[in-house]
């Protein structure tokens, strides 16, 4: 499972490194493969990234759910659409596509972040601004409930 938050540099080109770490995952539960995916999350402003193992079971269970529903659709067209397989090099090395990076507003650093079967590719500026909004809703919620009673 991968886990942690590591920080790298990505290039003006789009390569960056997978930590090692995250490499070390791969090697012990996926064996050889060496094809990632990367896709851009649909709910937040980061890429996921996918051993191919994890991606086919992803489209496996979109393919499940038929084209008929309109959410089901939206969610093909930006996750499945956005999609980019990526080979990682004999150095751990990666290309992330220009859309791909436009989406996550991919900069000089960047956070690799564990999420068990995927890893989050976040701008580490806008990782942080996404820490603190969620510590500032935890705050508020907590004195809401407070206010309650509960």
């Amino acid at each position: 499972m991968f886990r942690g938050t590591f920080e790298h540099a990505i290039d003006a080109k789009g390569r960056t490194s997978l930590p090692a770490k995250f490499r070390e995952v791969l090697q012990a539960r996926y064996g050889n493969s060496e094809m990632l995916v990367i896709t851009p999350s649909p709910l937040d402003p980061c890429l996921r990234i996918y051993p191919l193992e994890e991606w086919n079971l992803v489209e496996e269970t979109l393919a499940a759910r038929g084209n008929f529903d309109p959410r089901v659709n939206a969610l093909l067209r930006l996750f499945v659409g956005g999609a980019h397989e990526t080979p990682l090099d004999r150095l751990g090395r990666m290309l992330v596509a220009p859309p791909l990076r436009d989406h996550a507003g991919l900069s000089r650093n960047v956070a690799f972040v564990g999420s068990l079967r995927f890893i989050e590719m976040w701008d580490t500026e806008r990782l942080r601004a996404w820490k603190q909004k969620q510590l500032e809703e935890v705050a508020d919620l907590s004195r809401a409930l407070a206010e309650l009673g509960l």
